[in-house]
């Protein structure tokens, strides 16, 4: 049957960069204009896996059931996205939706979204009209001037998504559960208030996916106060713990569980037909869900695919052998990489002031070459299809986006391993963290005082360090792992965190309140990689990296800070400000450390004022 097209314009007052968040976010504008949601189809018997990015999908629509195929979806921010549909079941045959933001000279936005179908048999040829030419036009216009005016309201937002008009949840529990946050927790109240009304009042597809630092940007709030009431609230009962393993390629959903004992650190992306292997500080995120007994949440799908699934990547397109996609560099300054779905290779470019005017990229079987070009801002990028094959061209930024939760991120949290002991990965199962601050403290003859104050003053000490090297963790957003004797193991995920903690709890040991005995705290700190495990029913880490830290404890004199080669280098410890007369040492010193090998390692020591030892201790 003849193909059918409908096409709406509409003139807005928001520019296509703030629109572009709200109208790409396919999943929530197909559930605001009223379309039903879709269920996954299983694969059909004797026809093997789907093709790689095809998936099979089926939906109901006044009680006629449909079914298609669908292809990735295509777009370059913030100018344009579609996607194709071919249905293998119902009134229609196939589908192509365009949507295209052109600038305008007042500074709106010209939006022009197209619909090409084309009916399966009579039945669809009948309801094409009413169904897209009426109702869907009506309902599509009023959901895209909603977005103008919500555009307007807030131009830089696509994060902090508002409430429905109509609360639901069960208000009394949450009101009691609220008063305990805040009575019992130490919780602070406006904050606790804003997470109820959030609860409350998000709506399903929001409040399915919560995620702190997303709501901590929004209400203008400390990240790490709003992650540790979201961990409080999970304990008292008002939200679950959400993890996933994210695809390293397409950063979506690869598997997902409601304990971490659930993540297993071999996964598969179904999208991008791959394996991969998760890792704690990438991969694996952490969200939050209302708990059941304080409001139900149905997380329908309405759309799988779309540019805010994957708000990294900045355009996508299936080119032909020969083909070229050429985007236009409005995007931050940053590192970026080209790839191609099916081949390894990976091309890596920068935007950059001072950059070339154009850049070309060609995407084949061939190695990437060791230069990484530059484009200026304002530039273009030509990409290439150098195959044999038609492939799937993805240009994307390569930071991971800074408001994700990450379980390295929380597992080294106080807040997280105080309030969710239990929470572990299950027994034998090792996923890796790309980088990790560990630190390692021990305190200086310990043996000789039980001989000097006697042995119950003396233990009544060393529990007492304890809690201060616990609250100067804490307060610094690190975590302490496990006690060995009186010595601690503590992790971070910032380097320039965890020396800004051990000079707080040297300098309150030193100079102890109520005229307690004054203590010399060795301390070591390494970063690198190492492997999240499961030890002794805690959440442990294993490791070089670990290693070192520990046998770096041993060159600590008590009135320094034993910091590795990478800790010094680090950009964040760089930046530290001194206290008058504090120095990190010139040169480096060096030591053999036991069960590294007789190769001499080189470290550095944090010293000074701040951490001289007064007379007699």
């Amino acid at each position: 049957m003849r193909e059918k097209l409908y096409r709406w314009v509409w003139d807005l007052k928001a520019p296509p960069g703030a629109l572009w968040p709200r109208i790409s976010d396919t999943d929530r504008f197909n559930r605001d204009c009223g379309l039903p949601p879709f269920r996954r189809r299983a694969p059909v018997p004797g026809q093997g896996a789907a093709e790689p990015g095809v998936r099979r999908l089926a939906a109901s629509y006044l009680g006629i059931v449909a079914e298609w195929e669908e292809r990735e979806f295509e777009w370059v921010q913030p100018v344009r996205f579609g996607v194709e549909r071919i249905f293998t079941r119902g009134p229609l045959a196939r589908m192509v939706v365009l949507c295209e933001l052109a600038p305008r000279g007042d500074g709106g936005t010209t939006l022009d979204y197209e619909m090409r179908i084309t009916p399966g048999n009579l039945l669809g040829a009948a309801l094409l009209p009413l169904a897209i030419g009426v109702r869907m036009r009506r309902e599509a216009g009023r959901v895209v001037r909603g977005y103008d005016e919500a555009a307007l309201r807030a131009p830089s937002a696509g994060v902090a998504l508002p409430g429905s008009s109509a609360p639901r949840g069960d208000r009394a529990r949450i009101a009691s559960i609220a008063s305990g946050l805040v009575s019992m927790d130490g919780q602070p109240g406006p904050l606790v208030g804003r997470l109820c009304e959030y609860v409350l009042g998000a709506d399903d597809l929001s409040a399915s996916k919560i995620r702190p630092y997303v709501l901590a940007d929004a209400w203008g709030a400390g990240r790490r106060e709003t992650l540790d009431l979201c961990l409080h609230a999970t304990r008292a009962g008002m939200l679950d713990l959400s993890w996933e393993v994210l695809c390293p390629h397409c950063r979506g959903p690869g598997q997902a569980s409601s304990s971490l004992s659930g993540i297993s650190a071999d996964s598969h992306c179904e999208s991008c037909g791959i394996d991969f292997t998760a890792n704690f500080d990438q991969s694996v995120e952490l969200t939050f869900v209302p708990n059941p007994s304080v409001r139900a949440v149905a997380r329908l799908e309405y759309c799988m695919g779309g540019p805010q699934v994957t708000p990294h990547v900045v355009a996508q397109r299936r080119l032909r052998p020969g083909d070229t996609l050429t985007v236009a560099i409005t995007y931050p300054d940053g590192r970026y990489r080209v790839r191609a779905q099916g081949l390894a290779v990976q091309h890596a470019f920068r935007v950059e002031p001072g950059g070339a005017a154009a850049a070309r990229v060609a995407v084949g079987p061939g190695p990437a070459p060791v230069d990484e070009p530059c484009v200026a801002p304002g530039g273009t990028l030509s990409i290439v299809n150098a195959d044999r094959e038609a492939r799937l061209a993805v240009v994307e930024r390569v930071a991971w986006s800074d408001q994700s939760v990450t379980a390295a991120a929380v597992t080294s949290r106080q807040a997280f391993r105080d309030l969710f002991s239990r929470e572990i990965l299950r027994q034998g199962e090792k996923i890796s963290v790309g980088s990790i601050t560990i630190v390692f403290t021990d305190l200086k003859n310990s043996t000789g005082l039980y001989g000097d104050i006697g042995d119950a003053p003396a233990f009544g000490r060393v529990l007492s360090h304890f809690d201060i090297l616990r609250r100067a963790v804490a307060a610094e957003g690190g975590a302490v792992v496990k006690t060995m004797g009186d010595a601690v193991m503590a992790v971070f995920t910032d380097p320039a965190c965890a020396i800004r903690a051990m000079r707080s709890a040297q300098s309150a040991l030193l100079a102890p309140e109520g005229g307690a005995v004054p203590l010399r705290l060795k301390c070591s700190i390494n970063q690198g990689p190492s492997l999240a495990i499961n030890q002794n029913d805690r959440l442990d880490y294993f490791g070089t990296t670990v290693n070192v830290a520990s046998r770096l404890c041993s060159v600590s004199t008590g009135s320094d800070i034993v910091v590795s080669e990478r800790v010094r280098r680090d950009p964040g410890v760089a930046r530290l400000p001194s206290d008058p007369g504090e120095r990190l040492s010139a040169r480096p010193d060096s030591a053999a450390l036991r069960g590294l090998g007789e190769a001499p390692f080189r470290f550095w020591r944090v010293a000074g004022a701040l951490l001289s030892v007064p007379p007699g201790a």
